[in-house]
């Protein structure tokens, strides 16, 4: 295999005067033993070392090598395209292994290690079934030793044209993530095992290698207001009694503060892409604004709390102030009354944070449906006192920054119920 030591240190191996090939991790240990066995090694340079095991059905391998810009795979992916060659791409990025499959030049096929690119998830994610349906169907299978697209067939969750074409998509979602990849290696083998493909999905390599070539370029330009998935389309007080664009209709109708780029996807069956896409134009019309991602659970959100909170008693300890600054915050919690139940047993320790789990203890008691969103409001609030009071005390030199840390930290406590 070609040598990753430079970039990889889990990887590393030793070969000694004799020949003999020593690991020099765990994870170069257990990658070894899952290899025994004999073993031809190919023609090779002396800083490279390749080897194809022995007793198998005889391929051929065309080509392999490392990839290091996203988008190093097109030119590749071209000359197969090209030269209607037949055989399966391997890239193996970290604990990730995809495969695409070629037949004349043109794509029929793909499979995948990454859990959010499996068939079942594809179908969540469209919003094809529901969450409790895709874990039916995996226990299901597991069981029965089938499939996924034969048990979600067996169960009449889908129908059989929804999940062929569904399938197609995941042949397609596939291909993208494998041709953006930035760090990995790649093989190309003449052949494939023709069992490994549930269903030929015959899709035009130039109209795929078209669209991920769009695809990269515009995700690019739109991460600069839409960076991620997770974040969250809120309409703007500017869209009041405006309409969008017919084609982002769709989209701007799930804009309800709450809901994700991916939530939004799920609900009218678009990926990722697609619905970024619709985001960053409704947000360059003034009609969305974009919002960090929501915490979600007790822990996600004391952990953002806890990181404004020791921020301030830093820059108060090192001030001088600290103690008053923690007299004026018992007073505080103390005079508010939802405070010292929700506090009570989980701090505050003495750099002011809170333990997560005594808290969440807390919270089962005092909250109704939507904990999550009670338990921001009243940790917000308890940290920006904090900050203010913080301000009230604190020498211009030290307080100057501070108000603009504290606001990017409590960001995502903001969101809009």
């Amino acid at each position: 295999m070609p040598g990753e030591s430079n970039t990889d240190p889990d990887d590393d191996v030793r070969i000694d005067a004799t020949g003999t090939v020593h690991p020099l991790s765990v994870r170069a240990s257990q990658s070894l033993r899952a290899r025994a066995g004999e073993w031809d090694l190919l023609e090779s340079p002396p800083d490279v070392v390749l080897a194809m095991r022995r007793g198998q059905a005889p391929r051929t391998l065309r080509l392999a090598g490392q990839v290091r810009t996203p988008g190093a795979l097109y030119d590749v992916v071209t000359m197969i395209e090209q030269g209607s060659y037949g055989g399966e791409l391997v890239l193996l990025e970290k604990d990730t292994e995809r495969s695409i499959f070629f037949e004349r030049g043109r794509v029929i096929g793909a499979t995948t290690t990454a859990t959010g690119e499996s068939l079942g998830e594809i179908l969540w994610r469209f919003g094809a079934i529901t969450r409790d349906q895709l874990d039916e169907i995996v226990r299901t299978a597991e069981t029965v030793g089938k499939r996924v697209a034969e048990t979600a067939i067996d169960l009449e969750f889908v129908d059989p044209d929804e999940l062929f074409k569904m399938m197609a998509r995941q042949v397609e979602e596939v291909f993208y993530r494998t041709v953006h990849v930035e760090r990995a290696s790649f093989y190309l083998f003449d052949t494939f095992d023709d069992s490994r493909l549930t269903r030929r999905q015959p899709l035009s390599t130039s109209q795929l290698l078209m669209e991920g070539a769009r695809r990269m370029d515009e995700l690019r330009f739109f991460r600069e207001k839409v960076p991620g998935d997770a974040w969250v389309p809120v309409r703007s007080a500017a869209a009041a009694g405006k309409t969008p664009a017919p084609e982002l209709a769709e989209v701007f109708a799930q804009c309800d503060g709450r809901r994700s780029v991916a939530e939004i996807g799920r609900r009218i069956g678009q990926l990722e892409f697609e619905v970024t896409r619709a985001v960053f134009q409704l947000a360059s019309a003034g009609l969305v604004t974009v919002a960090q991602p929501r915490p979600e659970g007790a822990s996600a959100i004391t952990l953002i709390y806890n990181g404004a909170m020791t921020e301030i008693h830093r820059a108060c300890d090192a001030a001088g102030v600290g103690q008053e600054l923690r007299s004026g915050l018992a007073e505080f919690t103390m005079g508010t009354g939802v405070f010292m139940p929700l506090f009570n047993g989980a701090g505050p320790m003495q750099d002011g944070s809170l333990d997560a789990g005594r808290l969440a203890g807390n919270v089962a008691s005092l909250a109704g449906d939507d904990s999550d969103t009670w338990l921001a409001q009243q940790l917000l609030e308890h940290a920006e006192f904090a900050a203010f009071h913080a301000r009230s005390i604190l020498p211009r030199e030290a307080e100057a920054g501070l108000s603009a840390r504290i606001a990017e930290i409590l960001g995502p406590l903001r969101q809009p119920s």
